[in-house]
């Protein structure tokens, strides 16, 4: 015991952060087991809704919903989120799933709803961010999002398919000058006449 003492004695900055980390995690812990919701993760989160038919609350912005969502999910920004709200209140013994971009703001939500007197509140862990990571599905609204790289055809950007497009019917039209000077009709098959593969 005496050599602690003179560790603290010699080393009073170091066991100063000790304690003061020591009580932030005790704090921590306490408060933890004292909420009245759960922290999912993305296994448990499918199960949750798969199982228990969970209503599945997105709290992002519009914005950020329209980006990507929980296929299901609802979105209910925090300050729509009130004891006036008469379809959200219909919802109290069913189980609930909160989540946002990453897991930030979502644990607020989850306080307002217990106050609101719903009994099953979960939140997901690291929100749509840690979703995302976990390789689970997500819904876009139309328009929205970056479009799908099919392997480079179909592109849009950077004109690439338009470049294509008039290289093919410039080899077109020269096979078709070909074939009429030397009497040959030009290949069904062709990829210069093919526009299937475009």
């Amino acid at each position: 015991m005496e050599q602690v003492y003179e560790f603290i004695g010699n080393h009073p900055v170091l066991s100063g952060a000790f304690i003061i980390v020591l009580i932030a995690w005790l704090g921590w812990e306490i408060a933890r087991l004292g909420r009245k919701w759960r922290e999912l993760d993305s296994l448990a989160a499918v199960r949750l809704m798969n199982q228990d038919d969970a209503v599945v609350i997105d709290v992002s912005s519009s914005t950020d919903f329209a980006k990507g969502h929980i296929v299901g999910a609802v979105n209910l920004t925090p300050s729509r989120i009130e004891s006036g709200n008469k379809e959200l209140l219909k919802l109290r013994e069913r189980p609930i799933l909160v989540y946002c971009k990453n897991g930030q703001s979502s644990p607020a939500v989850a306080n307002k709803l217990v106050a609101l007197g719903f009994t099953q509140v979960n939140v997901l862990a690291g929100g749509l961010t840690q979703w995302l990571n976990d390789q689970q599905p997500i819904s876009r609204a139309k328009g929205s999002g970056k479009p799908k790289d099919r392997g480079g055809k179909g592109k849009i950007k950077g004109g690439k398919k338009k470049k294509r497009d008039q290289a093919g019917d410039r080899q077109t039209q020269a096979s078709h000058a070909k074939g009429a000077d030397s009497g040959a009709e030009p290949s069904e098959s062709s990829p210069a006449t093919d526009k299937s593969t475009i």
